[in-house]
């Protein structure tokens, strides 16, 4: 290859690259976001590989409002069971709420309800994992820059509420980054031999 036609492969290079950065920024990004969810929902570890503080057994208070009917009438479902639970009663304005206590704390709260407890996946209804997403603009994209949020203001609270508790639960671990960069020096190598500069 002669100096000249370097020059121009070097040149459609980077305009290729230029053209292509948005599309491979958002597919890096939308592979962070499944790798993250996957290791998370599937395994309960956080980014160092390390398994999420166990969901609390702390008494917690509870009534049938916050629950299923399925999962109150295991607790609440008859007289004899509504005896045998320890009462509160909370006044809120002008209100009284009954609330029992659940000795099991959160951990009971989801066994009842048929959820897994054997590891932290920050997953109840699923509506927080649903609503995480690749949330960077088209402008982000073509600057080669991604965020991963939530699409909504409620989900937003629960991934604060969570991230507060528990770290910064978005977070990549090495393993996943080695992932991304190995996927971006191959889709660089398709460039190059495109251009024929390898």
């Amino acid at each position: 290859m002669t100096f000249q036609e370097a020059i121009k492969s070097n040149k459609a290079f980077a305009e290729d690259w230029k053209a292509n950065l948005g599309s491979l920024t958002y597919e890096i990004a939308n592979s962070a976001n499944s790798l993250m969810k996957l290791r998370i929902t599937q395994q309960g570890m956080n980014a160092d590989n390390q398994a999420f503080d166990p969901y609390s057994t702390e008494p917690m208070l509870a009534n049938c409002s916050s629950m299923t009917t399925e999962a109150c009438n295991k607790v609440a479902g008859s007289a004899q069971k509504r005896k045998n639970l320890r009462w509160v009663t909370l006044k809120r304005g002008n209100r009284n709420i009954r609330l029992f206590e659940l000795a099991g704390g959160y951990k009971e709260f989801r066994e009842l309800h048929g959820r897994q407890t054997g590891f932290v996946d920050f997953a109840f209804s699923g509506r927080m994992w649903a609503d995480v997403q690749v949330i960077s603009t088209n402008a982000e994209h073509q600057e080669g820059r991604a965020r991963i949020g939530t699409l909504s203001e409620e989900q937003n609270k629960k991934l604060e509420g969570n991230t507060a508790r528990r770290g910064d639960i978005l977070e990549l671990s090495d393993q996943e980054i080695n992932i991304l960069q190995k996927t971006i020096e191959v889709r660089i190598a398709e460039l190059m031999s495109k251009h024929n500069m390898l």
